[in-house]
């Protein structure tokens, strides 16, 4: 199957949209030090905590790896508020788990993350690329204010949704359940969807070898993630969740070549269902009768996606 991912090109410019989030920091820090690359803005909702922890996560962690990106605060609810979003306690009250970064005490960007979603497009000139990693709802408010924002962007990369199965309930998926009307309006909107759904970064389990490997670089972006890593693994341990890169896999489906491979279908969002809420339809039998919008990964190389991180981690040592 031909890879459906944008061409490559010198520098590419990513916008990185995310509740930061034990994952949400890993796929930053690789962003942040990828090749042919540059992070030209993050922006934070909630999602995995509050959208002030998520927003201070996220501005400790750049500064802290030596990045001045601007970092824009986002939306603190979605957009149909029904009262049941809960911060995931798997990733710790602060959602870092047990890692405490150092207060940078600096300040955030002017604009809120809508209007830097689209501050950066319109620099980007066409070529914004965005890696969400969270509930869609930023996303969804800069398409509803900027109707002209997804012509111009080059490719939207959403860690969300499933083919089969979740992890709220049996059939929705954390992200997309805590907006569901946000993430339809992103896979209806035109743009280029990704959508490397849960079925896909389950399989995506880093161990102690690799936390070791990381740990080895030295570097304040190494020692980041093997801290995030060993919180990971205390909680498996624990008898919770292991050490799934969902949201590093979803950076990795825009930035490794080779790493995801992805199949085009019809995917919609259930905003109402009594036992579906969240859930992501992906129309992999073709009959509804829609035409594809969705790039949706089918499956992803486990090896193919480690060697680039601990690459993304050893770039840091040479910038």
């Amino acid at each position: 199957m031909a890879d459906c991912r944008p061409c490559e090109y010198v520098m590419r410019k990513i916008l990185m949209d995310c509740d930061v989030g034990t994952d949400d920091a890993i796929a930053i820090t690789a962003a942040l030090f990828t090749e042919d690359a540059e992070v030209v803005a993050v922006t934070a909702v909630f999602g995995n905590t509050f959208v002030e922890r998520t927003a201070r996560n996220a501005l400790n962690l750049v500064r802290h790896l030596g990045s001045s990106v601007p970092v824009a605060v986002g939306a603190s609810a979605p957009l149909k508020d029904r009262g049941n979003i809960k911060p995931d306690v798997s990733h710790g009250e602060s959602g870092l788990g047990t890692v405490t970064l150092p207060d940078c005490g600096g300040s955030f960007h002017s604009l809120n993350a809508p209007a830097a979603i689209y501050e950066a497009a319109v620099k980007a000139s066409g070529e914004l690329e965005i890696i969400a990693t969270a509930p869609l709802t930023n996303i969804a408010m800069a398409f509803l204010l900027y109707p002209e924002l997804p012509s111009m962007i080059r490719g939207l990369y959403i860690m969300g949704g499933a083919i089969d199965g979740g992890n709220m309930t049996r059939t929705a998926e954390f992200n997309t359940w805590n907006d569901p009307e946000a993430a339809r309006i992103a896979f209806s909107s035109g743009a280029p969807c990704f959508m490397t759904g849960l079925d896909v970064t389950r399989n995506t389990i880093l161990n102690e070898d690799d936390a070791r490997a990381v740990r080895g670089v030295g570097t304040k972006a190494a020692l980041v993630v093997a801290d995030i890593l060993d919180f990971m693994f205390a909680r498996r341990d624990a008898g919770g969740e292991d050490a799934i890169m969902h949201d590093a896999l979803a950076a990795a489906s825009a930035l490794c070549p080779g790493c995801v491979e992805f199949r085009e279908y019809y995917v919609d969002a259930e905003c109402e269902g009594r036992y579906t809420f969240g859930h992501t339809f992906v129309d992999t039998r073709g009959r509804t009768g829609n035409k594809p919008n969705v790039n949706v990964a089918v499956a992803s190389s486990l090896p193919t996606f480690k060697r680039w991180l601990l690459e993304c981690i050893e770039r840091s040592a040479r910038v």
